[in-house]
Formats: structure tokens, C-alpha cells, sequence
């Protein structure tokens, strides 16, 4: 079958350098940059990664399953005005997507 398959690597590089689903990831992070830190009356904009989770795209070989792949997403729906507008989130961390690192 045609399609994108991820496999676990920490990030994006285990795609093919011209692969549409690592542009496609990057442009959101970087539009959701863009557009959130322009939001106004506290509306908040921000992206996050579930992580490798045990799905059709990951052929059943992430760690992680569906209900733990739920956690970052959910985090991320009900943060506090405070958290800022404009993040990237990965393992229900703010992470620096310019700088591989999670922020401290």
C-alpha cells in the first residue's frame, strides 16, 4: 500500500530528505509560530507531536499507544493563557524544534 510510514528515530530525519510528511511538519511548526504569536484576547496557538504511537502509519511499531499518545495533545488543549501562544510541545514538554532540545 502507498502512504507515509514514520519510524522511531526521535525526530524527522528518518524520512527521506524529500519527504512531504517532514515539510508538511515543519511548515505547521513554523506557521503555528508565526500565526500564534499574533493571536490577541488570550486566544492560544500551539502544535505538538503525540509521539511514535502504535498505529497503521508507524506499522505497529511505536512505543507508545494510543491513550499515551492522547497525553501531549491534551496537555496542550487545556494550558493556561501564561504557557504563551506560538509552541511546539513533544512528550508533554515545550520543545525547541530550531535547536532539537527540549526547553528547560
Amino acid at each position: 500500500s502507498s502512504g507515509i510510514n514514520a519510524e522511531y528515530g526521535g525526530d524527522y530525519t528518518v524520512f527521506k530528505p524529500d519527504c512531504a510528511y517532514m515539510h508538511s511538519k515543519c511548515f505547521l511548526i513554523a506557521h503555528t509560530r508565526i500565526l500564534g504569536r499574533n493571536m490577541k484576547n488570550g486566544v492560544l496557538l500551539n502544535c505538538c507531536c503525540p509521539g511514535y504511537v502504535d498505529t497503521d502509519m508507524s506499522l505497529h511499531k511505536g512505543p507508545l499507544t494510543i491513550d499515551e499518545g492522547a497525553m501531549t495533545p491534551v496537555m496542550v488543549y487545556t494550558l493556561f493563557s501564561e504557557a504563551g501562544s506560538g509552541n511546539f510541545y513533544r512528550e508533554e514538554k515545550l520543545f525547541d524544534w530550531e535547536n532539537n532540545k527540549y526547553c528547560e
